[in-house]
């Protein structure tokens, strides 16, 4: 790929941004006034918070070394090679999460328009994005951009016009009931957001296609996370305090939304909820292919898998991402019960890489020197003592979330990610890419 095809930071930003604004946003924040009412929007500051701490170690990482193979590349250089598939095995699961916004954004255009077959609408936003990737990052990144200004004036919008309307005890922390559930409840709340606050790590995903790769990114994850802070803590206040909370709870934006904007409300729903799905969409195509193709290339799966077209584009992987999100949506399964199978996998794997990533000053001492964000060892250690901190935390209150079938068959499906990557390796068709110092230098 020519310099000047190369993405810009901000190119970054807006990927990263539309990454992680979407289906939490939209469909999760009444979810959330169910567990703990009004200190939803509290909720959503501390998953926020909890969130960036999580991915700290990806920020750090991001600012010492270009990564070809995003995630998958830190686990395999920085534990082991049987880490390393399971962890490449255990990502596919991941691409469920395409289907939460096709099901997102199937109930938004019913909610609309009543008539039109919601389901079709979102099979056939995912195949547009599907075959937009196809072209190549740079035209996927082109449509990105203005996307994502289009969603963050939307919700900007309606975050701070809504404000006029909101009832001043939505800020009275003190007054009773304001926790209705109390800690469980609250500890739920930030449960049900955590999923959607801390997706902006991986544009990291993309840094194989970045012009300063070990610059941008790490800029592009904390300006994501300042950004995703004030849209989504501002548009939770305004859910939380226009209507009375028993009204919201359990909906979607649509109710406040239309008593913000009246007759404006479907240009609200077009601008916000729906590009904040599309973005989303058209940014996890990129995002979860770069593991799989890095993990194909070692030899995890299959050759065959791995191959790539004239726009240097793994169209099989691609294939396989699309399909692994339209099942779920064909099988008419539910926004809960799809973030449910996710929730403890993707806990898990990203506290596996967090992990691997305490070895950096050991591993690359010379690199970690010259790094963006370097730090002494001994605050870089404290660093990385609060984020596995947040990370366990996270896996704690996801598992916890979890209705005991659920559970049951992620702890299946990461035993059998296990047992693949034993066997897998045993074959010895396995042979893990350790240039990781060579990846920088290119």
């Amino acid at each position: 790929m020519s310099r000047t095809k190369k993405l810009r930071c901000v190119d970054l930003i807006a990927i990263s941004s539309g990454q992680v604004i979407g289906a939490g946003v939209v469909s999760m924040i009444g979810t959330a006034i169910t567990c703990t009412g009004m200190s939803a929007w509290l909720a959503y500051g501390a998953a926020i918070v909890v969130g960036f701490l999580s991915i700290i170690p990806f920020i750090l990482i991001s600012s010492t070394v270009m990564l070809k193979g995003g995630e998958y590349t830190i686990v395999a250089n920085m534990l082991n090679e049987k880490a390393a598939g399971f962890y490449a095995i255990s990502y596919i699961a991941q691409c469920l999460s395409l289907s939460v916004m096709g099901t997102s954004l199937a109930g938004y255009v019913t909610s609309i328009f009543p008539n039109v077959n919601g389901i079709a609408v979102g099979l056939m936003a995912l195949t547009f994005f599907f075959l937009l990737y196809l072209a190549g990052v740079k035209m996927m990144a082109n449509v990105q951009k203005p996307l994502t200004a289009i969603l963050l004036i939307a919700l900007l919008a309606f975050g701070f016009y809504g404000m006029t309307h909101v009832n001043g005890a939505v800020f009275q922390i003190s007054r009773p009931g304001f926790f209705s559930e109390g800690y469980e409840g609250f500890a739920a709340a930030i449960s049900v957001y955590a999923f959607s606050t801390y997706g902006q790590y991986m544009v990291m995903n993309f840094g194989k296609d970045a012009e300063n790769p070990t610059r941008d990114v790490p800029i592009a994850i904390m300006v994501t996370t300042a950004i995703i802070f004030v849209v989504y803590v501002s548009v939770a206040i305004v859910n939380c305090g226009v209507l009375p909370i028993e009204e919201v709870a359990g909906k979607p934006l649509t109710l406040t939304a239309k008593k913000i904007f009246g007759a404006f409300f479907p240009l609200f729903i077009i601008g916000g909820p729906a590009m904040a799905l599309l973005t989303t969409m058209n940014a996890q195509f990129g995002s979860r292919s770069t593991p799989l193709l890095k993990a194909t290339l070692d030899g995890w799966f299959p050759a065959k898998i791995g191959k790539v077209n004239s726009k240097n584009v793994p169209y099989i992987i691609m294939a396989l991402i699309y399909l692994v999100g339209i099942i779920p949506i064909c099988a008419g399964l539910s926004i809960k019960t799809i973030s449910n199978n996710l929730a403890l996998i993707g806990y898990l794997s990203r506290a596996i890489a967090a992990i691997a990533i305490v070895r950096l000053p050991k591993k690359m001492p010379e690199e970690w020197k010259r790094s963006f964000l370097h730090m002494p060892d001994g605050l870089f250690y404290a660093v990385m003592a609060v984020s596995f901190a947040a990370n366990i935390y996270m896996v704690y209150i996801g598992a916890k979330g979890l209705p005991v079938q659920i559970l049951g068959i992620n702890l299946v499906f990461i035993i059998a990610c296990g047992i693949y990557a034993v066997v897998r390796f045993n074959s010895g068709k396995v042979t893990v890419d350790k240039t990781l110092k060579l990846e920088m230098e290119e």
